[in-house]
């Protein structure tokens, strides 16, 4: 059977979003593309992800439909993956300006004392038109597209105001005229906008600040010893490179002289610098210490761990979580229904026998009251504030939906070595079993049948014996089992009890009580018979019971597997307090357990950290990885926790929490507050208190609920992350 094509992922740069209404237009205008599995805008960061079949569809397609749809969209390369924030100089200047001629227009309306006043304020309102066509010219092209969206409204409100006015100077001469209200709507909004682009723009923090840790420069070593200072990105695989003491390491290296202490404290958390020394591996953005190193860069820096540590967190942004399709589908449909809604509210007041300027100002009122940008920002910002906060205390959220699921989850399967244990095992016990042989030699057959192994058992064992003269051929692995080889001829093998159960091989002449009760025992066999035992013992990472408490803390359930046999995973379960476990796994035995516990009701977590743990990782619900866990386990996680501390876990579990409850609550403020402020702003409160509410209020309300919306998110910079 023919396999499917693997998706592209390609993220662009977008302009001229303005609300969710933009987004809704852009994300329809791409998915009706033949090709295109997913695609999500992200708001906030105007950034669009798109998944979709390269022979079908190329990058320069999609953002050729993207400007057709009345937008712009540039791919995004790696040396563009840092964000320009709008600071919103522009729209202050607008403000600035237009607030002044407000106040000579309010003045001459309701100061000056002077009558025919009407034409003296339309010279007064048009600056303030000039300063904010934008809104006209966006809005207009938004309504050919037939995509209207917030701009439209603004327009069409001001507009609407404007033409009246006219109407009343040259025709009407009634003195009711709404050039203060074109003008105060036009100020207010504009005012919003800058705030809202400034306030915004703080929801990035926590990734500019990672950004920041590429550095711009690097030292490049020429053949002939010179120096040569040329941008970062131009680093190349093989370039050596000179590290001055304080400066960032350019790319991913390796030390090739020179002794020095690296500060990794970024990315680590550890705050004790790391000491380096030839052989040593450096990584980009960490800081050398006092004196100065040379090194070779093992990749560019685009494909350093950093960036890629960027590129998830980019991805992660413009992914959107479950929990904001609704609000995407609403958002869609509500500036077409505003615009209805106005008309609505203006002709009844009129068939009601109101005057035309009452009638009028409740349209107008229902244009710019309404807030598709509350739908459309409660989601994106909280995802940005709470996924870049995640990620400098070591939590990379690799997409938006594992933000909201990791909250749900009601039990946590713990793999055992590498994820509560440090990984980092070695050697207790050796005891020949077979005549002649030798403790010596049997750790010399056991390191060269393990020396291609990349479990952290199999790398201990051959540390121990780094120099064996005995050579293996024609290697076999069994996933969590053992490995077979042949040695002079002989069919050998190494691995736990079921496995040399499976081979034939009688294991009993070997006293594990002997054995530690946290060490591993490994049999080794040779010619189909038992040749020895070499135990590896791992030690319990630090702070993993505190970790697993905090689990147990959360209301959630916890479980350990692991490959060990029952005794050793038993004892090391009683360390970090967990009482409930399972032994001698097998990775397909992880993955049953997963659906079982997914089938029995559970919302399963699965955190591991070695090859074996990938198919579990991939068939949870969510799946974390430690950071200094194998590429196959990350690449199979939605989360990764970089500083291989269990203890991320619970706060990352706080913070989806904590996430999902901002979200919501932004999504409920933004559908009470559309579904109260129109039909105020439409006078429904007229007959009970004989008043109603002024355009320019309403337009203060619309920017006011963005803004409820981006401060509540922004909370979350405060969280309990550490």
């Amino acid at each position: 059977m023919e396999q499917e094509p693997r998706p592209q992922v390609n993220l662009f740069m977008l302009s001229g979003l303005h609300c969710a209404a933009c987004a809704g237009r852009v994300e329809s205008a791409v998915r009706r593309m033949d090709g295109v599995s997913q695609v999500d805008v992200n708001l906030v960061s105007c950034r669009m992800r798109v998944a979709h079949d390269a022979a079908a569809v190329s990058a320069e397609e999609i953002a050729a439909a993207v400007k057709k749809a009345g937008y712009g969209a540039e791919p995004l390369k790696d040396d563009a993956a840092a964000p320009v924030h709008d600071t919103g100089a522009g729209q202050l200047f607008c403000f600035i300006m237009s607030a002044l001629f407000l106040a000579a227009l309010l003045y001459v309306r309701h100061g000056w004392g002077r009558e025919g006043t009407a034409l003296y304020e339309l010279v007064l309102l048009a600056p303030v038109l000039a300063l904010n066509g934008g809104y006209f010219v966006r809005g207009a092209k938004a309504a050919l597209h037939l995509a209207p969206n917030m701009d439209t409204l603004v327009a069409l409100g001001a507009g609407a105001a404007v033409a009246y006015s006219l109407a009343d100077v040259f025709w009407l001469h009634t003195g009711s005229g709404h050039a203060e209200c074109a003008a105060m709507v036009l100020t207010i909004v504009t005012f919003g906008k800058w705030l809202e682009a400034r306030v915004t723009g703080h929801a990035g923090d926590a990734l500019d600040s990672l950004r920041r840790l590429l550095p711009q420069q690097a030292t490049l070593l020429q053949q002939d010893g010179t120096q040569q200072e040329i941008p970062a990105r131009q680093v190349m695989p093989g370039d050596s490179l000179l590290v001055r003491p304080g400066a960032r390491v350019p790319a991913d290296a390796t030390v090739v002289e020179g002794v020095s202490e690296i500060d990794e404290s970024a990315f680590t958390g550890e705050s004790l610098p790391v000491e380096k020394s030839p052989g040593s591996k450096v990584f980009a953005g960490t800081i050398n210490g006092s004196n100065a190193l040379t090194v070779k860069a093992d990749a560019a820096p685009a494909d350093s761990g950093l960036s890629g540590l960027l590129h998830m967190l980019d991805d992660a942004a413009a992914v959107k979580p479950p929990i904001s399709r609704t609000a995407d589908r609403v958002a869609s449909v509500l500036v077409p229904l505003v615009i209805l809604l106005a008309c609505v509210a203006g002709g009844v007041w009129y068939w009601l026998g109101m005057t035309p300027a009452f009638a009028l100002g409740r349209a107008i009122s229902v244009l710019v009251v309404s807030c598709p940008c509350a739908l459309g920002l409660a989601t994106p910002v909280a995802v940005m504030v709470a996924t870049g906060r995640a990620a400098r205390a070591g939590v990379v959220f690799r997409h938006g939906e594992d933000l909201e699921n990791l909250g749900k989850c009601t039990i946590a399967v713990l793999d055992k070595t590498g994820t509560l244990t440090s990984g980092k095992p070695s050697v207790c016990k050796v005891e020949p079993a077979a005549p002649g042989m030798t403790e010596q030699g049997l750790l010399e057959l056991a390191a060269a049948l393990e020396s291609r192994s990349n479990h952290p058992y199999a790398r201990a064992i051959f540390l121990a014996a780094p120099d064996t003269p005995v050579r293996a051929t024609g290697f076999s692995h069994t996933p969590g089992r053992g490995v077979q080889a042949s040695v002079d001829g002989v069919p050998c093998a190494a691995g736990n009890a079921l496995f040399m159960q499976e081979l034939g091989v009688d294991t009993s002449s070997v006293n594990t009580l002997a054995v530690p009760t946290v060490a591993a025992p490994l049999y080794i066999a040779r010619g189909g018979t038992l040749a020895g035992m070499v135990a590896v013992a791992d030690s319990l990472r630090p702070g993993s019971s505190e970790a697993v408490n905090s689990l147990l803390n959360l209301g959630m359930g916890v479980m350990m597997v692991t490959g060990d046999n029952r005794r050793t995973a038993e004892a090391m379960a009683l360390q970090a307090g967990i009482d409930n476990f399972r032994a001698e796994q097998r990775p397909q035995d992880k993955v049953e357990l997963v659906k079982q516990l997914r089938a029995a009701g559970y919302r399963v977590l699965m955190v591991g950290d070695g090859i074996n743990d990938a198919p579990a990782l991939a068939a949870a619900d969510v799946s974390m990885a430690m950071g200094m866990g194998t590429d196959v386990a990350q690449n199979s996680a939605g989360i990764i926790l970089t500083r291989s501390n269990l203890q991320d876990a619970s706060r990352a579990i706080w913070q989806s929490r904590d996430a999902v409850h901002i979200i919501k609550r932004n999504l409920l403020w933004a559908y009470l507050y559309n579904l109260v402020a129109i039909p105020v702003a439409g006078g429904a409160l007229f007959p009970l208190m004989d008043s109603v509410v002024a355009p320019g209020a309403c337009a203060a309300a619309m920017c006011a609920s963005s803004l409820f919306v981006v401060l509540s998110s922004l909370r979350l910079r405060r969280s309990a992350l550490g």
